[in-house]
């Protein structure tokens, strides 16, 4: 009796040493992170009403992110860049535009001029010259989670860094895809902007030979097993044979990555820049001929289609989270130890409202977007912050969430990398309501077509109100508006302000010159006599308010 007691103490001894490990190591690991980025997702384009103050889409269905938003935060007030290459630079790099990193502004060029006039001389400011894609010698958010043994992927667009992405950006898998896929078939060269095509050469492809291998078109097999959860929304047989598309296959490729290194011996980073719901929008076709029996105009029902199948593959990428190998036995579930993100890289192409503005307007329908923060255990369930929080604090968010110390970052040659983010990982975990931050910035030394013209915009929190200033260089005049009573931004309140309001606006503009000067931000010249264009002075908002 007495050696079956020591014999079973042992073993209960043994049992609780395996726990206590067990937690150390667990304790000690370090989380995966995927990063969802999609491609002009509006503030209103999703069905969830979490992140848009309770203006969830009537007409679009976004029920995978609708239950993300459910199981971790929600931010209001999550902000970017006005379009695509400058925010995945800013996200990328950790810098605003004028960071020395970076120096991305817009798409291509600062020169993108107004439709409506001749260009240049008839422009008054010649732009800024800006880069097209950011230094491969900074040290960007790749690089960070690699000093903590991270498995870097990347996924998907590659504005903001070069194409094909080539040099050290930190990334152990660079599967990059241009948006317009070309291909010789039938001795032509053939354009696509979503669909897979048959080339000549190559057989099905999307020009990459990562994604390549998921370019087959849809067969029964992969409606009964891939799109298995979601046959019920469409008429699926509707595909059986058609081109795959691109959203698809970027979805494929980010669930066999998680397949992969799920339980391998490093954490992973898989980022995964959808090009959905881009321009030149087509939907899979079983999911526009859904929406178009809903009795959707032909654009309309496109568009709708682009956003359902996002959120079909945001769902699929969840899904290999929950069961790696796909087996039906989640006993590999990872959830848990994996922070999943959702967001957009600037506003919607279609209707933003309340919101004023779209994608290329620094109006909140150009840079207010969703953002999703799921982290179980870490994260609270079903949570709102209306924090605002912009693209440049990812990479100090990811740095504190994996216990990365940034000041101990040197570049190669000895500097220490300059970051404009701020973390909000307190704020993620509940530990804080606000950011001792009150100020965002956006700067644009040039022209975007209609869209936006040499300005400068300065965001402040005071306590829990949201003011925005704008200055526009060619007039040398400001406008400014209260959000949290204005969100769509028509009364500029300095056509007559009350004292408060001014000394709000003088404050501001203390604030975007003094940010101008210390960042040395470009203007551009006047074309009139080459000079340079000046910042606003420092009262200039009593000076030239509307």
């Amino acid at each position: 009796m007495r050696i079956f007691s020591k014999v079973a103490l042992i073993l209960f001894l043994l049992l609780a040493l395996q726990v206590v490990s067990q937690s150390k190591k667990d304790s000690n690991q370090k989380p995966n992170i995927v990063l969802i980025f999609a491609d002009d997702l509006g503030w209103t384009d999703v069905s969830t009403g979490n992140t848009n103050e309770g203006r969830g889409s009537k007409i679009y269905e976004t029920p995978e992110i609708d239950k993300l938003a459910s199981q971790g935060m929600s931010f209001t007030h999550a902000y970017t860049n006005q379009n695509c290459a400058p925010s995945r630079a800013s996200l990328i790099s950790g810098q605003y535009p004028t960071g020395a990193d970076n120096q991305v502004y817009n798409v291509s060029s600062l020169s993108r001029q107004d439709k409506r006039t001749k260009g240049f001389p008839d422009l008054p400011i010649k732009p800024f010259q800006q880069k097209k894609v950011i230094a491969e010698d900074g040290i960007n958010i790749f690089d960070v989670l690699k000093t903590q043994g991270y498995k870097t992927a990347f996924v998907g667009k590659s504005h903001g860094t070069p194409h094909p992405l080539v040099g050290d950006f930190g990334i152990d898998l660079p599967a990059d895809i241009h948006h317009i896929i070309a291909a010789p078939v039938d001795g032509k060269r053939t354009k696509s902007y979503y669909m897979a095509l048959q080339s000549d050469r190559k057989g099905w492809t999307f020009k990459s030979k990562y994604v390549d291998k998921y370019a087959t078109p849809y067969n029964q097999n992969y409606i009964n097993t891939i799109l298995k959860p979601f046959i019920t929304r469409s008429e699926v047989s509707l595909i059986d044979g058609t081109p795959k598309h691109l959203t698809d296959a970027i979805g494929d490729f980010s669930v066999d990555y998680i397949k992969d290194h799920a339980n391998g011996d490093k954490p992973f980073f898989l980022y995964v820049p959808f090009h959905a719901v881009h321009s030149k929008v087509v939907g899979r076709k079983d999911l526009t001929e859904k929406y178009r029996k809903r009795g959707l105009n032909e654009r309309l029902a496109e568009y709708a289609s682009m956003i359902e199948l996002l959120d079909q593959n945001i769902g699929k990428i969840n899904r290999a989270i929950k069961d790696p190998n796909g087996d039906g036995d989640v006993s590999d579930d990872i959830t848990n130890n994996t922070i999943f993100i959702v967001y957009s890289d600037n506003g919607g192409l279609k209707d933003n409202k309340p919101l004023t503005g779209k994608k290329g307007t620094l109006t909140e329908g150009g840079i207010r977007v969703p953002l999703i923060f799921r982290y179980p255990g870490v994260i609270k369930a079903n949570t709102i912050t209306n924090q605002s929080v912009h693209c440049i604090d990812f990479l100090p968010t990811l740095a504190e969430l994996t216990g990365v110390n940034l000041s101990t970052l040197k570049k190669s040659d000895g500097s220490i990398p300059q970051y404009d983010g701020v973390s909000f990982a307190k704020i993620l975990k509940d530990e804080k309501q606000w950011l001792s931050r009150e100020n965002l910035f956006w700067h644009l030394p040039g022209y975007m077509d209609e869209r936006f013209s040499p300005s400068t915009l300065i965001q402040t929190r005071v306590g829990t109100d949201y003011y925005k200033l704008f200055y526009f260089y060619e007039t040398q005049t400001f406008t400014m508006y209260h959000l949290n009573s204005d969100i769509s931004e028509k009364n500029n309140l300095l056509k007559k302000p009350t004292k408060k309001q001014l000394k709000i606006a003088l404050q501001m503009n203390a604030d975007m010159l003094a940010w101008l000067k210390t960042n040395k931000a470009p203007t551009g010249t006047w074309v009139k006599n080459g000079e340079n264009v000046s910042y606003p002075l420092k009262r200039d908002v009593k000076k030239y308010k509307n």
